[in-house]
């Protein structure tokens, strides 16, 4: 049996930068959001789930994660015990003198111990596990067991009753400090706090372990060391061994799920502060076939900066149909097209993650690949102008397009002429239906959004101001002429105000 993943398969080798369509459909801010406090879990958003089975997996630890807050909050425990660990050992490899670096792994083992011991209680209590919490659990309950973690555990606990049996005295005299073994002398330390904490304005009393432990001794305080080392040999023998027997020990099931947990909950956090303030999300139904039916869905990207900005988020629906594939959107500048488009591929991938995603309610197919295809300023270092760069990127992705796949085209081909950009439009779209890919099509060509069968008009909302905009994108034929209309009611030049004009 293989060791379980909370991803429901391990994640070998996701990309080490983001694929080229995170930029395009602007994930690349939302991870960089999410991620902020913790870059390691970036690559999980680049490893989609590889069936449905895996997803639906992912999805079933989600919702756990979402209704069991003590779960939750175990796991978050979990994370930081992790975090304090790596913290340690990370001091353990960086310090130089031996006896500091090995009481510091000691002291990274001793983490480590309680962190699996406060996993496998925080899945112990989790109210009707999913699968994801069960697998884990037994893996847990395996690995406490072996020999291996007891041999961990006992020599932690050895080393650990040594070194708090450790007592020494220090004399200091003008320049002159001296160690020595302690036999019952007077703690003038506490004699002097005792002087001082009548001055403490709270009233409370500062505890030794209050003050924080930090890596790394001035000289005093490793001539000190060293003479306490002469003083207990035997212990610190103890303690070198301890560091040699135990090189390296930890589960790589546990660190893994150390990454996993702070990625689902890093996400989770991030779709709380947005339904906080009025976004929907849900977990979408996966489903094998390759359709799509999301209501109130919103381009996450926009949503967070709108949410930032204090203003109002406009979700809008998308559906293809049993014999619809390719939605083409037409109507205004700046009416939530291009917004549209990236959210018809920012619902795939997250769904594909296995995560929630904004909207009311959502049924999604997975995908094989997901191509992007958006209008790019021209620069110096590429000799192609648009539209070559246009036609040699759509050849590449009809050549690798499936029926499974996922297309998001924004003003492709607007660098050549109305006539031109129709006509080949038209020819891609037919392509695309043709071979039963999903696609989203932003166009200022209305000609390729009539195309017929196997295409979907949808058009941005024109009100009647026509600075005005709703951000609203429905089914619809296209209203290229509603714009134009508006602009010039605005200026009084529309055909009612011109003929009364002409009249008097």
């Amino acid at each position: 049996m293989d060791p379980p993943s909370l991803l429901g398969t391990p994640v070998a080798d996701a990309p080490a930068g983001d694929p080229d369509h995170f930029a395009d459909l602007g994930l690349d801010r939302v991870v960089g959001e999410v991620t902020a406090h913790d870059p390691e879990t970036a690559p999980l958003f680049r490893a989609p789930a590889p069936s449905v089975a895996a997803a639906r997996y992912r999805q079933e630890f989600c919702r756990a994660l979402r209704q069991d807050t003590d779960l939750a909050t175990g796991l978050r425990r979990f994370g930081a015990t992790m975090a304090s660990m790596r913290e340690a050992r990370a001091n353990a490899e960086r310090l130089r003198l031996r006896p500091e670096r090995d009481a510091w792994y000691l002291d990274g083992a001793r983490r480590y111990l309680a962190a699996v011991a406060g996993l496998r209680a925080a899945l112990a209590d989790a109210t009707d596990p999913p699968a994801a919490v069960r697998d884990l659990r037994a893996h847990l309950d395996a690995l406490t067991e072996s020999p291996e973690h007891r041999a961990l555990a006992d020599d932690a606990a050895e080393a650990a009753a040594l070194m708090d049996a450790v007592e020494y005295t220090v004399r200091i005299k003008k320049s002159d400090v001296r160690v020595g073994r302690y036999h019952g002398e007077p703690d003038y330390g506490a004699e002097v706090a005792a002087v001082f904490d009548r001055f403490r304005v709270d009233g409370a009393a500062r505890r030794a372990e209050d003050v924080p432990v930090r890596p790394g001794l001035d000289g005093v305080e490793a001539a000190i060391l060293t003479d306490v080392t002469a003083l207990f040999p035997d212990t610190f023998r103890a303690l070198a061994r301890f560091r040699e027997r135990h090189a390296g020990a930890g589960d790589p099931v546990v660190a893994r799920a150390d990454l996993e947990i702070r990625w689902y909950l890093a996400y989770l956090d991030f779709v709380a502060r947005l339904e906080a303030t009025g976004v929907p999300f849900t977990l979408p139904v996966i489903v094998d076939e390759p359709v799509l039916d999301a209501h109130g869905t919103v381009d996450l990207a926009m949503a967070s900066e709108l949410v930032h900005r204090g203003e109002h988020v406009v979700g809008n629906d998308l559906r293809l149909g049993a014999d619809e594939r390719v939605l083409v959107v037409t109507g205004p500048n700046h009416g939530g097209k291009t917004a549209l488009a990236r959210a018809f591929g920012q619902i795939h991938q997250l769904a594909a993650l296995g995560l929630p995603v904004p909207g009311t309610a959502v049924e999604i197919g997975l995908f094989d690949a997901l191509f992007t295809q958006f209008e790019r300023p021209e620069s110096v270092d590429d000799r192609r102008g648009r539209l070559e760069a246009d036609i040699v990127g759509m050849r590449e992705i009809l050549t690798a397009a499936t029926g499974h796949s996922v297309v998001v085209m924004n003003e492709t081909f607007a660098s050549t002429s109305l006539e031109d950009g129709a006509r080949l439009g038209s020819a891609v779209v037919r392509r695309l239906v043709d071979r039963g890919v999903r696609c989203v099509y932003v166009t200022f060509v209305d000609e390729i959004a009539l195309l017929g069968d196997g295409v979907v008009s949808m058009t941005a909302d024109v009100p009647g101001a026509p600075s005005a905009r709703t951000f609203r994108v429905r089914r619809g034929r296209p209203q290229g002429l509603a714009h134009a209309a508006a602009l010039a009611r605005r200026h009084g030049l529309d055909a009612e105000t011109l003929r009364r004009r002409i009249a008097s």
